[in-house]
């Protein structure tokens, strides 16, 4: 498989198929979030619910592609990846717009997780269309303790699987756990009506999801389009 992923891409001429595939993986998804956001800002709630269980189903198809086959974010932390720009692109434009990219990731994924869990607890099907109803939410004890269960893998994953550095491993537990922690706990101290909630952290996740595409096209177009 890996083999196959390494033969020339079909984008750009610089580019290989495993590059290709991550990047279409990443629009597709993205586009579909954006989507089912357009379906909600037009209160079409069941079109926005459908959409939203496609997309959340692609993104997972593609972080597991991504960390199996195409292991960028992995690659990029060991300083392993062939950059044929200047040194000084690769450190002031490269690395900050990829690092921009992981931090796009880290808080549009955990917000979008938050919001499939918390749309199951708001919507409700009436006459054959879903809408939201307004109710004061408490935090969720099975989702702190889904979380905890994700904190130890990922310390598993930090400490056994790959052999990090000490600033790295921080900083993966920082924006893979600690961070979205933090920003769960603060939506649940600053918005408890569920349909506020809802409300406002889905136009936050358009944003996000807006600025996860123009990243991930950036960091594409350094790589394998720009020509140095």
């Amino acid at each position: 498989m890996l083999e196959v992923m390494n033969n020339p891409g079909f984008l750009s001429s610089r580019s290989t198929l495993g590059s290709d595939v991550s990047y279409l993986f990443a629009v597709v998804f993205t586009l579909l979030f954006l989507i089912s956001g357009v379906f909600a800002k037009k209160h079409k709630g069941l079109k926005h619910h459908r959409m939203i269980l496609v997309s959340m189903s692609t993104m997972f198809l593609y972080f597991i592609y991504y960390y199996k086959i195409r292991r960028l974010g992995v690659s990029s932390m060991a300083d392993e990846i062939v950059f044929s720009g200047p040194d000084w692109v690769y450190q002031k434009v490269f690395r900050p717009a990829l690092m921009a990219h992981f931090m796009f990731v880290t808080f549009s994924i955990s917000l979008a997780v938050y919001m499939i869990a918390n749309g199951f607890k708001t919507a409700v099907k009436n006459k054959g269309e879903m809408t939201l109803k307004n109710a004061r939410l408490r935090p969720s004890i099975t989702l702190w303790a889904l979380s905890l269960v994700w904190l130890a893998f990922l310390a598993w994953w930090l400490f056994f699987v790959h052999q990090f550095g000490w600033g790295y491993r921080i900083m993966f537990l920082a924006l893979g756990y600690f961070i979205p922690a933090v920003m769960v706990a603060l939506i649940q101290k600053t918005l408890p009506e569920s349909e506020k909630r809802h409300r406002v952290l889905g136009a936050i996740c358009i944003g996000l999801f807006a600025g996860l595409l123009v990243t991930s096209t950036l960091v594409y177009c350094l790589l394998y389009v720009v020509e140095y």
